[in-house]
């Protein structure tokens, strides 16, 4: 882990010759227009190539053109491969002169991105899709993964992908607004980052066709790939209508879509309806746009300033309003502001829901700080109060993972040289603790969850697979998450994740945070990921889990990884960032993921730093190589933190993996211990206890249950059967002869119905 392998930033096979410079290129395109590009392709010796290096972004100094350029608009071929696969293929659209023939999909694909790029860049001073300079990549001719033709475009956070369509879509190439929406998408990531589910992920669909329309330019229709679609067999005449989302469809259509909240879809289809009720903000903005006191110039600005100053991650419609209305009253006053919030009126979306609150916060833990940490020769992981100071060698055995720890400090686990899993449980009371050999895998790196309940490992074979196991289960459940780089078109994904690497469960009790090695056709990068593995008491589908990005198209030659939550903010990431352009440079950066903030807190640091967060989150914990040793160094924080405070100060001495944590109880509000399974209901408290602890069963009729006290292991400890009556019943459950720590119990009833609860020891 400490190893990482640096990104492999070199895409494209180069053509070899020695003459280089920009030109001008044409050719035909797929709506028959002949597209002239002023300086918009590469002349490479006697070849010609869509490589536009002539826009504002363009950094020589830190390109090898044409195959590893920053700051290009670029449009490469797939030759009919799919991202999904192996085989997948993306190189130069390469002509014999400046004149390009048959290449009508990337001719359309290229206009598309040039036109994209320069919208954003003149109406909003955007530099690039991502505001940073980074390279748009287009790629045309992408087939399904069985080789037969795509009938989509998406957006996956590095490039555009077109395919060549079928019975339904023509290629969708053809489609200036729908290029448009889908490199949107690459803004919205850059800026709120709205994730793409419910009404969060509709705002998404929704500012993605915005600005797909205003880039495509054409409002006498205000249609989204009316250029797209095929004609006949009932088909409507664009895959969208910001006038009219019913697009002239019956309800039933997947070419219909609500204009009204009375119609919303409140389904889990399509990801919660983001393709669905994008319609209703939709028609708002048309409503918005079309006034004639507020006009198209206006309207954009006001969604533009919205988006990049006011939406975060979570926002919904009610939020959206909000920020219309802020940024209105921003940029032109009180009569556009009073304009925008009559439109959103007009879809449903009234005044009378307050805004959303996403920055929720935990009480820190009560509990004495501790420190984990990994002597330098790798060997021992010894245990530090948390000033430094080395209280005890926990093992002695070789240390393959950074440790994991549970957020009372009674749990952690790690993979030791053996790959084996290892698990450590303490009683701090006695001062004691106990050491197991669980499982001997092999695995390559292990997490445990904040409340003790969940396991996720890595197979020591670098495959995009997390595999996690629910200690809470009667049946010993697990399930197997396939790992795959999101899109915003259904049925679309990238197989490019190779493998993950460090994990950490958040504070919901749903998803996992992981990083990930990625390739996509030869460009190597670290990101960092989140997946939903539990949702409804159950696990999620681990072939089709719900992953969303912390970020996504990351700057060229940059990479992000071993990610740390806050103690105390679940939405405060801090994390190693790795930049490659120029001299190879190793910050840390802390990132709010709601609000998008981000800033370095440690420049320079050598090498990979490993950050966590101590208990307040005043301070973070890092590595800091020193010649052949590793030291740990706190840093103080600003009250955001994601900047640093003051100077840092080394703490210990020749170790590295350092992870901050404390052995108090807390809530972490991720429910109660309330649990309704079929026929009856099962409380239990007090719950930490030191000694006793009162299960309650509400009945609806008479059963045998099995009742039995696990640890988190999964070895029993103590079992009993007992008649459950009609209504409450109260079981006492004595803990004196065990020792501090996590526990499970199980009610298991004859009738089928089941429960597990966690209980505390201290």
């Amino acid at each position: 882990c400490s190893n990482h392998a640096s990104p492999n930033q070199q895409i494209f096979e180069s053509p070899t010759e020695d003459e280089e410079m920009e030109t001008n290129v044409n050719g035909i395109d797929l709506l028959g227009v002949n597209r002239s590009f002023v300086n918009g392709g590469w002349q490479n010796g006697g070849q010609f190539l869509l490589e536009d290096a002539s826009k504002t972004m363009f950094n020589p100094s830190s390109s090898n053109m044409p195959n590893d350029p920053v700051g290009v608009i670029v449009t490469l071929d797939a030759f009919n491969t799919s991202p999904e696969n192996q085989n997948f293929t993306a190189d130069f659209v390469v002509s014999n002169s400046a004149t390009f023939t048959n290449k009508a999909a990337a001719i359309s694909g290229h206009y598309n991105s040039i036109k994209s790029f320069d919208y954003f860049f003149s109406k909003f001073n955007r530099e690039s899709i991502d505001g940073e300079g980074g390279n748009v990549i287009g790629i045309v001719n992408v087939s399904e993964a069985d080789g037969t033709s795509m009938e989509n475009a998406f957006w996956n956070g590095q490039a555009m992908f077109y395919g060549n369509g079928g019975s339904t879509f023509k290629s969708l190439a053809r489609g200036l607004d729908v290029g448009g929406h889908e490199m949107t998408h690459g803004v919205i990531e850059k800026t709120a980052n709205l994730i793409y589910e419910n009404e969060s992920g509709a705002l998404n669909e929704s500012f993605a066709d915005v600005f797909g329309q205003m880039i495509d330019g054409d409002l006498n229709d205000w249609k989204i790939g009316e250029d797209v679609m095929q004609s006949g067999g009932g088909l409507p005449s664009a895959l969208r209508d910001l006038s009219n989302p019913h697009n002239g469809q019956a309800s039933n259509s997947s070419f219909w879509q609500p204009n009204h909240t009375n119609e919303q879809y409140t389904g889990n289809l399509d990801n919660g309806g983001v393709h669905i009720n994008s319609g209703i903000t939709n028609r708002a903005f048309f409503l918005f746009a079309s006034d004639a006191s507020v006009g198209t110039a206006k309207a954009e600005q006001v969604y533009y300033k919205a988006l990049r100053d006011y939406l975060v991650k979570s926002s919904k419609f009610v939020d959206c309003r909000l920020a219309v209305i802020q940024a209105a009253t921003d940029l032109y006053g009180a009569a556009v502001a009073n304009v925008a919030a009559n439109a959103f009126a007009m879809v449903g979306i009234g005044g009378s829901v307050p805004s959303g609150n996403y920055l929720g916060q935990l009480n820190p833990n009560p509990g004495t700080e501790f420190i984990l940490a990994t002597t330098d020769d790798g060997n021992n992981l010894d245990l530090m109060n948390g000033t430094g100071q080395i209280l005890a060698s926990l093992y002695t055995d070789g240390i393959f993972s950074r440790p994991s720890v549970t957020d009372n400090g009674i749990s952690v686990v790690f993979i030791n040289d053996a790959k084996h899993l290892i698990a450590v449980e303490f009683d701090y009371q006695l001062n004691q603790f106990t050491v197991t050999d669980v499982d001997p895998g092999p695995w390559r790196s292990a997490a445990i969850s904040k409340d003790g309940r969940f396991v996720a490992l890595l197979s020591e074979f670098e495959e995009p697979r997390i595999y996690i196991f629910d200690l809470a289960s009667p049946i010993g459940e697990s399930e197997t998450f396939y790992l795959y780089n999101p899109t915003y078109s259904q049925g679309q994904i990238t197989g490019d994740v190779q493998y993950a690497d460090v994990l950490e469960f958040d504070y919901s009790g749903e998803y996992l945070m992981y990083d990930a090695y990625n390739d996509l056709d030869g460009v190597g990068y670290w990101d960092i990921g989140f997946v939903r593995y539990w949702e409804n008491d159950q696990f999620t589908d681990g072939g089709n889990a719900f992953i969303t990005k912390l970020f996504t198209g990351l700057p060229e030659k940059v990479s992000i990884n071993n990610p740390a939550i806050a103690k105390n903010s679940p939405y405060i990431i801090a994390f190693d960032l790795i930049d490659q352009i120029g001299t190879v440079r190793n910050d840390i950066f802390g990132a709010n993921s709601e609000t998008g903030e981000y800033d370095a807190i440690i420049t320079d640091n050598g090498e990979l730093g490993w950050p966590n967060y101590n208990r307040l989150d005043n301070k973070l914990l890092y590595e800091k190589a020193n010649g052949v040793d590793y030291n740990l160094r706190l840093q103080g924080l600003q009250p955001n933190k994601i900047q640093a405070l003051g100077n840092s100060s080394q703490i210990v001495s020749f170790h590295y993996w350092g992870v901050n944590y404390a052995n108090g109880i807390r809530n972490l509000q991720v429910g109660t211990n309330d649990v309704a399974s079929q026929n009856f209901e099962v409380k239990i408290s007090p719950n930490p206890t030191a000694d006793f602890a009162q299960l309650t069963l509400r009945a609806l009729d008479a059963s045998c249950a099995i009742i039995s006290v696990h640890n988190l292991l999964g070895e029993t400890l103590m079992t009993r059967s007992v008649n459950i009556l009609e209504g409450e019943n109260l079981l006492d459950i004595d803990l004196q002869n065990l020792p501090s720590g996590n526990y499970v119990v199980r009610v298991a009833a004859e009738n089928g119905a089941g429960a597990a609860l966690k209980l505390v020891k201290i």
